[in-house]
């Protein structure tokens, strides 16, 4: 690992195990990292054994850094319990916010405590540099598309020897492109297209004389079974594109679990640019130093996305 990447990600980290090596008689027993990916949030976490004096010491202890989000104690021994009134944040006179610990908070009888901070990673795409993230389309039948992902971590030894007793990265993604194009292409029937091209071609004619003698056409789509109804067929189509129906037609496996979709940037070719050519499926795997790599599967149930295309279709009675 880099050591401008492990800077970057454990600069807080680094910086509040240091307070606590400065504090005389307390011991830190162990530290844990646990890294949020969607949201970009780090969770360190120090166990540390402090003397019968420390509840003594009246001066808060400032844990003071900008991405500094949130900070806890908990009492581990002999009563484990979440001392919320021992951690506060503090404003200043003139605006200067900090995050501090009051030792005189604490039980009387606890010997070990447990502080947590949580901070925002300022570059979340450092996240990149920390996983190995693959994928792939398997040659599939007529019902189904199978797509591989694989996740795995760049350097869990090195992570180990940076002294963390737990290392988790949570919610690791892989986006797989599913494309949707040829089940559009096989049941989206040709007149269909045809009129929706000659509508929006006629809508778009700016001179009076080519509108009067694309008048004859207009007349001959309003005698079609589906005049008028075109658009809530488009309509109808982008639904199934939506986050909401579109995760109906995939299942993930393995490591991995569903977690999100959405449209594309290219669109197929039709006047109304709506309906994607592909829709992009997140998927999310958790990664830790005893188990650093996952693999996953994707099911795109193409069968499925065809036989809604068709009952759209021909419920408007195209």
């Amino acid at each position: 690992m880099e050591k401008e990447l492990a800077k970057s990600l454990f600069k807080v980290a680094e910086y509040v195990y240091k307070i606590w090596e400065k504090i005389p008689r307390t011991k830190i027993l162990n530290q844990e990292i646990t890294i949020n990916v969607p949201e970009s949030i780090v969770v360190y976490n120090l166990a540390v054994s402090i003397p019968s004096s420390f509840r003594s010491i009246r001066s808060p202890i400032e844990i003071s850094a900008p991405s500094i989000i949130r900070l806890s104690a908990s009492s581990l021994h002999p009563f484990p319990r979440t001392v919320r009134e021992a951690t506060r944040e503090v404003v200043y006179p003139g605006g200067h916010k900090t995050y501090a610990l009051f030792p005189e908070f604490l039980p009387p009888e606890c010997d070990l405590i447990s502080l947590t901070t949580s901070y925002q990673i300022d570059d979340p795409s450092l996240l990149d540099d920390l996983v190995d993230r693959e994928k792939g389309h398997e040659p599939s039948g007529a019902e189904r598309n199978e797509y591989w992902m694989h996740a795995q971590l760049k350097h869990p030894k090195v992570l180990h020897d940076f002294g963390f007793g737990r290392f988790d990265l949570n919610d690791v993604d892989v986006t797989v492109d599913v494309g949707v194009h040829n089940e559009l292409k096989a049941t989206l029937p040709p007149p269909f297209i045809s009129r929706l091209k000659t509508f929006f071609s006629v809508m778009a004619e700016r001179d009076p004389r080519r509108q009067h003698l694309a008048l004859p056409k207009l007349r001959q789509l309003a005698k079609e079974k589906t005049a008028g109804r075109e658009f809530k067929i488009l309509v109808d189509l982008e639904g199934l594109f939506m986050p909401g129906t579109f995760s109906k037609y995939v299942e993930v496996f393995k490591d991995f679990r569903y977690s999100d979709c959405y449209k594309g940037k290219e669109c197929y070719e039709l006047p109304i640019e709506i309906i994607p050519k592909k829709v992009n499926v997140i998927s999310r795997a958790d990664l830790t130093l005893e188990k650093p790599a996952a693999q996953g599967t994707l099911i795109y149930k193409n069968n499925l996305l065809i036989e809604a295309i068709r009952d759209i279709i021909s419920s408007s009675g195209s």
